[in-house]
């Protein structure tokens, strides 16, 4: 067996484990309608789990091929994962209480794996692009997140200090991340305008 395959081969391996870890630990449940998930977690195999996703695209980041076969399965996690939140509502994944949890593992699994695929691109002869698409995509959400979390923190700091009733902080977040998408794309428009510029005088 090549390097290349051996690499490929514990990569997958890594990440198959894990996710089979996050079954076995009652992190991720298709049978859950309560909306709070298991309270018998077991949260050694969580910590495993995340152990090993982390060794798994440490083992392939060396080798672009290996980035390119664990971001195609990333992908193919992140469709079941969609297609299972759509279609099954008692589909869960919750890591300590919070059923938004799915939804934040989602987009971490879509990062990652836009971030694999993209660079071993790159690296494969696709192109420079790909490398800044990807971080202006990361980019994007850090900000967007940046911006939920300072809009939820100065609403509770202000409507809703001392209010005893209903608080719609989050909803003041959501409306600055939302704020937050065309800053990212007219800052993404302006930075490729420049490196075009540059290249153009070159």
């Amino acid at each position: 067996m090549s390097g290349h395959a051996r690499r490929r081969t514990a990569s997958l391996a890594c990440l198959v484990a894990g996710v089979g870890l996050l079954f076995a630990g009652r992190f991720i449940q298709f049978d859950d309608f309560s909306g709070f998930g298991s309270e018998r977690w077991i949260f050694p195999f969580g910590i495993l789990a995340l152990i090993l996703a982390v060794a798994a695209v440490v083992i392939a980041w060396a080798d672009p091929r290996t980035r390119l076969w664990l971001g195609i399965a990333l992908a193919i996690l992140l469709t079941l994962l969609v297609w299972q939140h759509a279609v099954n509502d008692g589909f869960r994944f919750i890591w300590t209480s919070d059923e938004g949890e799915l939804a934040q593992l989602e987009v971490v699994v879509a990062l990652v794996a836009v971030v694999l695929m993209t660079t071993a691109g790159a690296a494969l002869g696709g192109g420079r692009w790909l490398v800044r698409a990807a971080a202006y995509l990361c980019g994007s959400v850090a900000l967007v997140f940046v911006a939920f979390l300072a809009g939820l923190t100065y609403y509770d700091a202000t409507v809703c200090k001392g209010n005893d009733g209903d608080c719609l902080a989050p909803l003041g977040g959501m409306v600055w991340g939302l704020v937050a998408i065309p800053v990212c794309l007219v800052a993404i428009v302006v930075i490729e305008l420049v490196l075009w510029r540059r290249t153009k005088r070159r």
